[in-house]
């Protein structure tokens, strides 16, 4: 593992980290994806709390559409020491996100009346029923006339707020990411007990702590492996596939970065698949189309358009949900107007990024300076 210097690694100032969360926080609550960060701070903190006779909550917000092995491994997790977990394992209505189709650009996870459908049961050992009081929901969305609903994110805020002083941690790696995650963990420190800590985030009442921030890719794996520790087999799958290290991702399957994973579902996970195709209409011809470049990925520019711009005027044009297309419309707004940022436009449309997850990166064309230089030095 990396070195801080001669006589520490990451692996024992995280386990600091902990051992000084515990000293100064009664609730602990570990944010769980059934991935491979996750289980390494799962592991981490059961173990510390083994060792105090403490308990913690392990938390995962279910969002139904997930890899059957990301479900078993939150299972597996729940079990590691249920002497030490408190199993807060979520499964409720909200919004989600759903990149895969047009017409359909949310999905109700859990939605009554669909039962038949859901990609798997419901547990009667997990929260069936939200843990709060709906009426201090905030940020509600226009799900369709006479049916509000919470998105993903609110519900995490909305579970957070049910708890006060409490510290969340979370498996948020910001070494071998990028500089604007590592900024994002350090640039805002927070004060406990008079101590400045430059790995967390304060949230509401609580605090958001990242004990592994430092941690890369090579660290997880090691821990994972010195310590026999059980993991999500699509790791597996995908690395035989040749995915790339930022590809490998167990979340959520219909996410903006998911296409690569339903190309490969029916090969890695069939019942999975089957039932997901049964869940969401359209999945079918994602499975078959993901890897197109003119596609999904927004990087061919489709054969009936000349520019990036008028493909962007044209499915702003046909975009089938009017209030996400007004916010489309005044996100785009504020950006240059050329082909590199058009492209950009076009890809967040197509997946239905509204949530700006895949951010622009609103800037002059690179290819109009370098067609510059070259006028000027030929």
């Amino acid at each position: 593992m990396q070195k801080y210097n001669n006589d520490k690694n990451v692996l024992e100032a995280a386990r600091e980290r902990i051992a000084y969360i515990f000293d100064n926080f009664e609730t602990i609550i570990v944010s769980i994806s059934g991935g491979k960060d996750s289980t390494v701070l799962a592991h981490l903190t059961l173990t510390e709390a083994h060792k105090r006779n403490r308990r913690v909550g392990l938390f995962f917000l279910d969002e139904e559409v997930v890899y059957q092995s990301s479900a078993d491994q939150v299972e597996y997790l729940m079990n590691l020491y249920p002497e030490n977990t408190i199993r807060m394992w979520v499964q409720i209505e909200f919004l989600l996100t759903n990149a895969a189709s047009l017409t359909e650009s949310q999905l109700i996870t859990w939605e009554s009346g669909k039962h038949k459908l859901w990609m798997r049961r419901k547990s009667k050992k997990n929260i069936i029923a939200k843990p709060w009081d709906p009426h201090t929901e905030s940020h509600i969305h226009k799900y369709k006339k006479g049916h509000d609903m919470i998105g993903f994110y609110n519900a995490i805020e909305c579970f957070q707020r049910c708890y006060t002083n409490a510290a969340f941690l979370i498996g948020l790696r910001a070494a071998g990411e990028s500089p604007n995650r590592w900024r994002a963990v350090v640039k805002n420190p927070i004060y406990i007990n008079g101590d400045k800590v430059y790995w967390g985030t304060q949230k509401g009442k609580n605090q958001n702590l990242y004990p592994l921030y430092d941690w890369n890719f090579h660290d997880v794996w090691k821990y994972i492996y010195d310590n026999n520790l059980k993991y999500s087999k699509v790791y597996d799958w995908q690395f035989m596939k040749g995915f790339g290290i930022g590809e490998m991702r167990v979340s959520s399957l219909i996410h903006e970065r998911a296409f690569k994973s339903i190309c490969e579902l029916p090969e890695f996970e069939p019942k999975t698949y089957d039932r997901l195709c049964k869940r969401i209409k359209g999945m079918a011809f994602v499975q078959e189309t993901g890897k197109d470049s003119r596609m999904f990925r927004a990087r061919k520019l489709p054969k009936n358009f000349k520019s990036w711009i008028t493909y962007r005027d044209f499915l702003l044009d046909t975009y089938p949900d009017t209030e996400r297309r007004k916010m489309f419309m005044q996100r785009f707004s504020k950006h240059l107007t050329n082909e590199y940022v058009a492209r950009q436009q076009c890809r967040q449309l197509i997946l239905n990024d509204y949530e700006n997850n895949l951010p622009i990166d609103n800037k002059p064309d690179p290819r109009d300076e370098l067609i510059e230089y070259y006028r000027r030095v030929l």
